[in-house]
């Protein structure tokens, strides 16, 4: 008789236990499957999953490079590229990861811009994340020019290859060499193509000294002496304009001449091997990699002449 009690309030046990759905464990993601996203994927952590919720309270002009406000030359209905980390839309955490995505700008007042979502919600930011893109009517652009183009919303660079109305198309400078032609090539709409001009200027790369180091920096907005750029490391800092160096679009380039070219962020000086379309090959003397650096017009800088 005992054997059957227990074998009943067992049942009874079990059963209750079935009846309640233990709460869904969603299994975490492997690191490589995490840099897929960032990297192969930019459209994952673009804008256009970020819910409203994820707009920040705190005041849009606060961040943490004490950065004066500043407004932004763009107006409403323009198109712009703006420093974002994703979901997280304040600048208080200089030592996050920002990217640059394009979005619809809303309302302007001051030195607070409105940000459009495509859901409908909007968020606000100060202006010197905004990088001003898009042409405008009766734009000048022309085959052979250099720009900035979207590419899964995200700020890459271009030459123009061909302008027929308002189809413009392009050949991407900086998407990774491997990919076959045809994957470097798109046709754009205006407002997705902004043409860039020489010197320091936003969205041009430059050389910047970063602890005593040459690096490469993407230049997002000009501030008082400063500058405000993103770093091939994703994070972002204020260099001084005075110790930035330019990097021209275009310049003329032959074998054997020094330039300065990046290599994983940082800028080695190296001899020009050869120069195909906007590819420039560069054997760089420091011995850090065997092969020729395979860089692109935009990213690699005239080597400066020796101190007297």
């Amino acid at each position: 008789m005992k054997k059957h009690t227990f074998l009943i309030a067992a049942t009874l046990v079990a059963t209750a236990a079935c009846g309640k759905k233990a709460a869904p464990v969603e299994k975490p993601k492997a690191p490589e499957a995490k840099a897929a996203e960032a990297v192969e994927a930019p459209a994952a952590v673009s804008p256009v999953e970020a819910p409203a919720a994820a707009t920040p309270a705190e005041d849009p002009l606060k961040n943490g490079w004490n950065l004066s406000p500043r407004g932004t030359s763009a107006k409403e209905g323009d198109r712009i590229f703006l420093l974002t980390q994703g979901k997280d839309r304040s600048h208080t955490n200089p030592a996050a990861i920002y990217q640059l995505f394009a979005h619809d700008l809303g309302e302007v007042k001051g030195d607070v811009a409105t940000i459009k979502e495509l859901d409908g919600s909007s968020f606000q930011v100060g202006g010197q994340y905004i990088i001003a893109a898009g042409l405008k009517a009766g734009s000048d652009v022309k085959a052979g020019d250099m720009v900035l183009a979207e590419w899964a919303s995200s700020l890459k660079h271009a030459i123009v290859q061909k302008v027929d109305g308002d189809k413009i198309t392009v050949r991407y400078t900086d998407l990774p060499d491997s990919w076959s032609e045809d994957k470097l090539i798109a046709v754009k709409a205006p407002k997705e193509v902004t043409k860039q001009k020489d010197g320091l200027a936003p969205g041009n790369f430059a050389v910047a000294q970063d602890d005593g180091r040459p690096v490469i920096v993407l230049l997002v907005s000009e501030n008082g002496d400063k500058w405000l750029a993103r770093k091939f490391s994703g994070r972002v800092a204020t260099f001084a304009k005075a110790e930035l160096q330019e990097i021209p679009l275009k310049p003329t380039l032959k074998a054997g001449q020094q330039v300065v070219v990046p290599y994983v962020g940082m800028m080695y000086q190296g001899k020009v091997k050869k120069v195909s379309g906007t590819r420039v090959e560069v054997a760089i003397d420091q011995g850090v990699s065997k092969a020729p650096i395979v860089s692109s017009l935009g990213q690699v800088a005239l080597a400066l002449p020796p101190p007297k």
